[in-house]
């Protein structure tokens, strides 16, 4: 009987203990205030980087160790900073604008993960000259700093 008393006990905390106790894979409830959150950092992010080159603002809306995935390569803030480089060398390069459509964005925890389609004009001299569009996706956290993305990937889907 006294077995018995000392194993119960002990069954019971190694079952408790067997429990998930993390939800981070969980969604959360989000916010309208998070939707827009997310909505602002994805677009501004394309205004003032990938349209206005400005790597000086890659802190607003990256995380030190971010990355991209794109079109089977891996980007980190160096390379996007050369991108940035080669693209102000070109003194004819056309003017840029994206419009987002978003898919999904879904809270768990402290990250956002944020779906769209990403359309770009490219326009030289007031005549358009490109379109193109891209299913994206992206991983956004929250810093001290605030929210900033920490991954995104991009996959080509046409002009």
């Amino acid at each position: 009987m006294t077995d018995r008393i000392v194993y119960f006990p002990t069954l019971i905390w190694m079952l408790a203990a067997c429990q998930p106790s993390d939800t981070s894979g969980q969604m959360d409830s989000i916010t309208p205030e998070e939707i827009q959150t997310a909505k602002n950092l994805i677009q501004g992010a394309f205004d003032d980087l990938w349209a206005g080159v400005d790597s000086t603002k890659i802190g607003n809306y990256h995380t030190d160790d971010f990355i991209i995935l794109e079109q089977g390569e891996v980007w980190d803030n160096d390379k996007i900073k050369g991108y940035m480089r080669r693209k102000l060398a070109d003194v004819d390069r056309p003017t840029r604008t994206n419009r987002m459509e978003y898919l999904s964005i879904e809270k768990y925890g402290s990250s956002m993960q944020i779906a769209y389609y990403n359309y770009a004009q490219f326009i030289r001299a007031d005549t358009l000259v490109r379109e193109a569009r891209w299913l994206e996706s992206a991983l956004a956290v929250q810093t001290d700093d605030g929210w900033r993305l920490k991954m995104m990937h991009s996959t080509w889907a046409g002009d």
